[in-house]
């Protein structure tokens, strides 16, 4: 049997799937909690690469990957074909590519340092020709970047999502660590990102997580109650408790713990507090500004906030390419999602 594995080089973390090549079915998904370099966003990454070595960043990248083979249930010799996808960053830094020409963006320091423009454009290479896969015998796909804003992932979604093949005005949106971004108005698109996942889920909500089991990933109000939603360690949603958001009070009893909120969640919970009165922008409407889950997490007026300025940096990159295009926000006929938040987010409550 010969498989192809599919890997998101993510900055919150790697996600790759199982594909049997003759149906194209996937076979098993696999994913892992936080990206191998150290740090918690691409800044980080790359300040690390630049300081404690590129080779050394490079050979953590494919042992990760080696990992995810391993876990994935791949041999070696039923590995026919790896694609890979992630921003500009992450790419080269799993391929060996330099990014220096990505740390610095002025001209003068370029020239200076002697700094060259690497090509990132795609590429089908052998394994072999990749430092630590040389005992492989796969075919890797690279998808290109678009110049530094936007990586392969976001051009996967505009590939895939069909906007191209449209004559209407759409935006599409990867909600990762880094929201990339791109609208499309007649025959050109314009590109952008803007920072977003880590206010969301860890780096600024108290008890923010990224999405991994036993967190909080959705919402709803049941008779003033408010239900959670929680993944299992499948990442599937499962019931959780209903409780009074006031008081933090178990009106019964779910089917799993919980020990923290993921991005998802996080936005799902500012729609339903505006919902229902307990929220009016910026500020939380209850006696201690705060809104209790369950399992005594809690959401606090500080994580509104802190909330805010991501999703506010969401909406002003959608707004600048608006005003570079020349168009409107309510022009807009359809907005695409995807990315390690979008995947899992909740459409309507996004879009409120």
């Amino acid at each position: 049997m010969k498989y192809g594995v599919a890997i998101d080089l993510g900055t919150s973390g790697y996600r790759a799937q199982k594909i049997d090549l003759d149906t194209g079915e996937i076979k098993r998904t696999v994913i892992t909690l936080r990206n191998p370099l150290p740090g918690a966003n691409v800044m980080d990454h790359m300040d690390f690469a630049i300081h404690y070595g590129q080779d050394l960043s490079h050979e953590l990248s494919v042992n990760a990957v080696k990992n995810l083979f391993k876990t994935l249930g791949v041999e070696k010799e039923e590995l026919e074909r790896l694609s890979v996808c992630g921003n500009p960053i992450q790419l080269s830094i799993f391929q060996g590519i330099s990014i220096e020409d990505l740390a610095y963006a002025g001209e003068r320091k370029k020239q200076k340092f002697n700094i060259q423009e690497q090509n990132r454009s795609a590429r089908i290479v052998s394994s072999k020709e990749i430092s630590g896969f040389e005992d492989f015998n796969f075919e890797l796909r690279v998808p290109p970047a678009i110049k530094h804003e936007v990586g392969a992932d976001a051009l996967a979604l505009i590939i895939k999502s069909g906007m191209l093949e449209s004559d209407e005005i759409s935006i599409a949106t990867d909600y990762g660590t880094n929201a990339e971004m791109a609208l499309k108005v007649k025959d050109t698109i314009y590109t952008g990102s803007a920072a977003a996942g880590p206010a969301l889920e860890g780096q600024q909500i108290k008890q923010g997580k990224l999405a991994s089991p036993f967190t909080i990933s959705d919402f709803d109000f049941e008779d003033g109650s408010l239900r959670n939603y929680v993944l299992n360690e499948e990442m599937k949603t499962v019931l959780g408790d209903l409780v009074d958001p006031i008081t933090g009070e178990v009106i019964k009893e779910g089917q799993i713990e919980a020990r923290g909120i993921t991005g998802t969640g996080v936005i799902a919970l500012i729609e339903k507090a505006l919902e229902h009165g307990l929220a009016v922008l910026p500020n939380i409407e209850t006696p201690d500004r705060t809104i209790h889950l369950q399992n005594n997490i809690r959401f606090s007026e500080k994580d509104m906030h802190e909330a805010g300025k991501a999703i506010g940096a969401i909406r002003a990159g959608h707004i600048t390419l608006c005003a570079v295009a020349g168009i409107q926000m309510k022009d807009i006929a359809t907005a695409y999602m995807a990315g390690a938040a979008g995947t899992y987010m909740d459409a309507s409550k996004a879009q409120k």
